[in-house]
């Protein structure tokens, strides 16, 4: 019987979308309190369909790893 790997997993760990709190707060800071729930929809709705590309343009979404550092060193 032959195994077939997991792409999924491997796509998922890539993929992965991580949310920072406080870089929403001072994103929304000073905003109106129904634009920041518009917002906050928004990217719930981003998320829930995978959309990575959508996702990248907030500064408090990041999709990958962010604790990877992608710099190598020579």
């Amino acid at each position: 019987m032959q195994v077939e790997s997991d792409n999924y997993s491997d796509i998922s760990q890539r993929e992965r979308i991580w949310f920072f709190p406080n870089k929403f707060w001072a994103a929304t800071k000073g905003m109106p309190a129904d634009e920041v729930s518009h917002l906050m929809e928004e990217v719930e709705k981003l998320a829930e369909a995978k959309d990575t590309e959508a996702l990248r343009k907030y500064p408090f979404v990041y999709v990958g790893d962010p604790y990877k550092d992608d710099v190598s060193a020579a």
